[in-house]
């Protein structure tokens, strides 16, 4: 079984320990940032009849290949780079090389530097639903909190929708979003325009987990219209083969031909058709619109497809069964100019004959709709990531209009973050499942698209009965022992929430692992120093951090920089509790004897940390290091009880500790010390685990509390141990953790 980098605890593990054995054995050598070069990006896509795409976009000055089969094939040539720095819209510069694979047959086993490419499925069970994810940034009034995880969840979003191990994921469009300049603090720093920087903010980089756990099928959205981000679309996600004349990137050439619709047939009988329906706009059409003109015989060609196959969804980007609100406007119907084209057709059903299902997204909200008289079932999941539409009031008008003569009957809208989960059930059922950031299900539906009974039920599902809020003990706490899993961006949001709700009542010591107890002086002269408020991405406060001893190579800045913005900005003192290198390394090579152990120490919980160092070192490391190793990890415990016990004396203040599960451990870990150390002390212990350490029973009271949060997908690390220990560098690995 693999494991996280957290262990069972989820404060110990395969990173923590990796490491610190590089520290006792010399050679092997250790791999820093700089080392690395740009990450390349891998994913597949399905286009028109089906067509498997596997797509690279990377830095090296050639295409990689393939293991298909066995057999290795190397990647084509789709694009090259872009580096001219163009004066007109969009203004775009993409640094890397698109290659591409076409024509995979969908048995084939694909590998690429050792990791296994998601397979395709003759017929999906499990599909995840989402859509405008980017964060969004547009003069004048629209600034999103791209770097704050709880304002901007999309990298969440994807890490739960791939544990959810989905056949297939639908993206329905609106991708890159960081138009303009950050004004505001909550987007400080981040990339704008339309170039390839913005693509791996926007969606690459958050979209990994997801991109790598199955294939996709895409929608172009308005975002990606040649005056946009259609340069982008067409290099990266395009379904079609590159042509240079017809990709946004030819000054005064053609801009906004729409690709035509195309079929992915999905087995049982299920076909999607995907339409590009960028060219359109917000406004009424006037007569002889050319968009309109386009657009009808764009539902023609629909039409002709769904002849084909007895179930058929209709996926693109613009409502055509759908409405928005504003507050001071009232409801908006489906787009006009596409209304406009469906009218000239007189479908019986509004939608060219044979859809019983319409999946869209633009309106930035979760919705899904029956209309009087008209077969298909309207669906909106515009609410991956992007900011949201304003709530809408909680009843809909009966009869309000989304087209001309198409009224509503009933109606389900959502404006929470979150995605869409399809299941496939018997004959045309399918059970969906709204999903909110974490992956709890918020509304369960099932859609009856077997004709003619076209219709769907829903279900409210009840919040899971424990809060996600601290229990009202942690208030006479004099140590407020806060836990996380390392690199667990989930946890990291949730004990953020935390300490900003503890902020209101009281004042506190905040004392970090991540800070080094050698450096306590200099922390506190450079906290001293800072004068008013600071951002979270303020050089003062990255100097703060460097002055006690951060590792900035070793711990994820980005998680720690709102706890120390938050304890600066409220003038808590900061406590620096860990050991430096120096001291650990004499401890595992003997050359300082080893630390007193806790009183009354048992043979029970020596067997316990020692097995917890044996597992978390994947059963590589010679029995003969784990008696050092797990005296220093007891070294640090009792510093970090040590640091606790005078900052709490020094102040008089509650102390709160934020540190790796493994530490919080009442049994072995620093609440055994606090014990010792301060007698009749008020500890509480607070854990923050994954699903597989929240169900294992060897953790079970070993906490005050337990919090559960989504599994964080990640490579495997036992595999770069065994690799370093071999001496040979592992490729890359999409392994997850079960």
């Amino acid at each position: 079984m693999n494991r996280d980098r957290s262990g069972k605890g989820g404060g110990w593990g395969p990173i923590f320990w990796v490491g610190t054995f590089l520290l006792v054995c010399s050679g092997l050598g250790q791999a820093t940032e700089e080392e690395a070069g740009p990450v390349d990006r891998v994913f597949r896509e399905l286009g028109p009849e089906g067509q498997s795409t596997i797509r690279i976009l990377t830095a090296a000055p050639a295409c990689p290949t393939l293991v298909v089969d066995g057999q290795p094939r190397l990647l084509d040539l789709r694009v090259g780079p872009h580096l001219e720095l163009r004066g007109d819209p969009p203004g775009s510069i993409f640094p890397e090389r698109v290659c591409e694979a076409t024509h995979i047959p969908v048995a084939a086993s694909v590998q690429w530097r050792g990791r296994v490419l998601p397979a395709l499925t003759h017929s999906p069970r499990k599909i995840v639903v989402l859509g405008d994810t980017g964060c969004r940034i547009k003069w004048p009034g629209f600034y999103q909190s791209c770097n704050d995880p709880l304002q901007w969840p999309l990298a969440q979003v994807a890490r739960s929708a791939a544990a959810e191990h989905p056949d297939l994921v639908l993206h329905v469009g609106d991708y890159a979003y960081r138009e303009s300049p950050c004004l505001a603090s909550g987007c400080a720093g981040t990339p704008h325009g339309y170039g390839g920087d913005v693509w791996q903010a926007d969606f690459f980089e958050p979209m990994a987990p997801l991109l790598e756990a199955a294939p996709w099928v895409v929608v172009r959205g308005n975002h990606e219209s040649c005056a946009r981000a259609g340069q982008g679309w067409f290099r990266y996600l395009d379904p079609f083969p590159y042509d240079p004349t017809h990709s946004c990137s030819v000054s005064g050439g053609p801009r906004e031909a729409p690709d035509p619709p195309y079929g992915v047939l999905l087995g049982d009988g299920l076909q999607w058709i995907v339409m590009d329906s960028t060219a359109v706009s917000e406004k009424k059409p006037r007569p002889g619109n050319a968009a309109v003109e386009t657009y009808f015989h764009q539902f023609s060609q629909v039409a002709r497809l769904t002849a084909r196959s007895t179930q058929n969804w209709l996926t693109l980007h613009h409502p055509i069964l759908g409405y928005g609100y504003l507050p001071l406007v009232g409801y908006e119907p489906a787009n006009y100019q596409l209304s406009a084209a469906l009218a000239e057709h007189h479908y019986p059903d509004w939608t060219p004959p044979g859809v019983q299902l319409v999946v869209q997204g633009h309106v930035h909200t979760f919705e899904l709709s029956r209309f009087e008289g008209t077969e298909p079932l309207g669906l909106i999941a515009g609410f991956g990531g992007s900011m949201l539409e304003p709530p809408f009031p909680v009843w809909v008008p009966g009869h309000n209009e989304v087209a001309p003569g198409v009224r509503v009957a009933q109606s389900y809208n959502d404006q929470r973050y979150g995605y869409l989960l399809m299941e496939r059930r018997e004959g045309g059922r399918w059970r969906l499942t709204e999903k909110d950031v974490w992956g709890q299900t918020r509304r369960l539906c099932v859609l009856a698209l077997d004709t003619p009974s076209v219709g769907f039920h829903c279900d409210e599902v009840a919040p899971a009965a424990k809060s996600l809020d601290l229990p009202d003990s942690v208030g006479a706490a004099d140590y407020l022992l806060l836990g996380e899993v390392h690199d667990n961006q989930a946890g990291h949001a949730l004990r953020q929430h935390w300490l900003e709700s503890l902020a209101k009542r009281r004042e506190y010591v905040l004392a970090m692992e991540q800070l080094n107890r050698a450096h306590q002086s200099s922390l506190t002269e450079a906290d001293d120093k800072v004068r008013g408020p600071v951002a979270q991405n303020d050089p003062i406060l990255h100097s703060v951090a460097e002055a006690g001893g951060f590792d900035f190579k070793g711990w994820h800045w980005d998680f720690y920089a709102p706890v120390l913005a938050l304890a600066v900005n409220r003038h808590w003192p900061l406590g620096a509790t860990n050991l430096d290198r120096q001291s650990l390394m004499k401890f595992m090579t003997g050359k300082d004897p080893l630390p007193p152990e806790p009183v009354h120490w048992s043979a029970h919980q020596q067997e316990i940390m020692t097995a917890e160092v044996r597992e978390g070192h994947c059963h590589l490391l010679p029995e003969t290091q784990l008696p050092g190793m797990v005296a220093a990890q007891q070294a640090r415990d009792r510093s970090m009880a040590e640091s606790l016990v005078e900052w709490h004396h020094q102040t008089g203040k509650p102390v709160i500790l934020l540190a790796g599960n493994g530490h919080l451990r009442k049994d072995t870990g620093v609440p055994l010390w606090l014990q010792q150390l301060d007698p009749g002390a008020r500890v509480v212990s607070v854990a923050v685990l994954e699903p597989e350490q929240m169900h294992d029973p060897g953790l079970v009271g070993v906490y005050d509390e337990a919090f559960e949060v989504p599994l964080q997908v990640r490579a495997d690390p036992c595999v770069a141990l065994r690799a370093r220990l071999s001496g040979k560098q592992p490729p890359p690995s999409n392994q997850k953790v079960p």
